[in-house]
């Protein structure tokens, strides 16, 4: 399983990468013909936000997976340990439960923009459903990974998972 979590990371990082890259390109070719031609395209800074906002809600199940997100540890470490492992199992329903509700709600906003066939306002009238479709599809990601975190410390606990975010902050608090 392990193997398999680490090839997902692997292929994540790098469309995200990808993503990001392509969205450089784009802006720099923008300002390129901006400045330097006096053409701007007007599809440029479009495509490039859409870009990185596929790039963010990908990696962001990436950062689930390696506990990147903010969290409120300091109150959570001053509990003895058996009291953590039931406090990561709410943290993690409960955010399972919110990414659930917006996912559902960010699928019925593609499927209307989708149906109504919604563009950009640019010249390029780029269909809408597809940015829109990064925030549920994102979202689908990082319900999997709060899925597999709850199996995690249900079924297959262990306690290091609890004490890597005690020794996080420990760290945090000396740098």
């Amino acid at each position: 399983m392990n193997r398999v979590l680490q090839g997902w990371n692997r292929v994540e990082k790098f469309i995200a990468g990808l993503l990001a890259l392509s969205a450089t390109s784009v802006a720099f070719y923008a300002v390129i013909m901006r400045y330097a031609f006096n053409n701007p395209p007007d599809w440029g800074e479009e495509i490039a936000t859409y870009l990185l906002i596929w790039a963010v809600f990908i990696i962001a199940s990436t950062l689930v997976e390696e506990r990147g997100h903010v969290g409120a540890t300091i109150l959570v470490e001053r509990f003895p340990l058996k009291v953590r492992r039931p406090l990561a199992v709410l943290n993690a329903l409960l955010a399972l439960g919110f990414c659930l509700l917006i996912a559902f709600f960010g699928y019925k906003i593609v499927s209307v923009a989708h149906m109504l066939d919604e563009r950009s306002l640019t010249a390029l009238r780029f269909p809408l459903w597809i940015p829109y479709l990064a925030v549920p599809a994102g979202l689908t990601l990082i319900i999997i990974r709060y899925g597999i975190r709850v199996c995690r410390l249900l079924f297959f606990f262990d306690p290091s998972q609890i004490m890597e975010i005690h020794e996080m902050s420990r760290e945090d608090k000396h740098s």
